[in-house]
């Protein structure tokens, strides 16, 4: 039931839409016939009820000696949802002002050199987010060699990229990337960016690509599930800068 789903997703357990939408189509209603429409033991729908009139959905009335319960108005979900939003963007807020002093503790309790690996299409967005991220703050360059058309690992990992790329045109980041002559064409969201400068070479991979920023190296390859390793060393990548631009002064645009 989508009105089911949606409700969960308000922040609702399953019981608590059941019972509430049993309301909202029944009206006033007592115990017996909550249970009978929404399917819920008697036990737990006393708890579910108490919960919905915690939450200002539900009110009751004592007539006879019997209690009975209606339904707030469904608006009052949004309500809730609002209420939701504001608590949210007050702990991003909060969040945003302690993260330099979070990365300053992590960088200084790790080592001059480590190694991490990312596997699937989420560690790949964990992994390029930050980059993006440096990027920004940083008004850093990402220097790459190989571009892919995501291989093995599928048209998920292409829709990324050009996403990616859509926020670093926004931002203004600049990219550096040395490409196989084969992929020319392939990339036009790359081709027409101002802020990426590619240049071609007649050998490279299509399955693996490498990329630096700060002091990281990025090598990933692109099988059926995405690989990446991530590189901590600032001599790695001092190499692979020297790597990048003796090919750099070789490759044509």
């Amino acid at each position: 039931m989508v009105e089911l789903i949606l409700l969960n997703k308000a922040g609702l357990t399953e019981g608590e839409g059941k019972v509430y939408l049993a309301l909202l189509e029944t009206g006033q209603s007592s115990i017996t016939e909550i249970v009978k429409k929404s399917g819920i033991s008697t036990s737990k729908s006393y708890d579910v009820l108490n919960r919905l009139e915690e939450k200002g959905l539900v009110s009751h009335v004592i007539m006879n000696n019997i209690k009975y319960f209606k339904a707030a108005s469904p608006h009052r979900i949004l309500d809730i949802l609002q209420d939701k939003n504001k608590e949210i963007e007050e702990t991003l807020s909060k969040i945003e002002q302690i993260i330099p002093e979070l990365i300053s503790k992590q960088e200084a309790k790790e080592g001059e050199e480590e190694a991490e690996l990312y596997v699937g299409i989420k560690g790949l967005i964990s992994v390029f987010n930050e980059e993006t991220e440096w990027m920004k703050q940083n008004n850093g360059v990402s220097y790459a060699i190989g571009l892919t058309t995501g291989g093995k690992s599928g048209k998920e990992v292409d829709n990324y990229f050009e996403r990616m790329q859509y926020k670093r045109d926004k931002l203004k980041l600049k990219v550096q990337i040395i490409a196989n002559k084969n992929s020319k064409g392939l990339f036009p969201y790359l081709e027409k960016s101002k802020y990426v400068d590619i240049r071609y070479i007649e050998a490279g991979s299509e399955m693996v690509s490498m990329n630096t920023y700060a002091n990281k190296l990025i090598i990933a390859v692109y099988s059926k599930r995405p690989l990446l390793f991530v590189i901590k060393s600032k001599d790695l990548v001092k190499d692979f800068k020297e790597y990048f631009n003796s090919l750099w002064k070789i490759a044509k645009r």
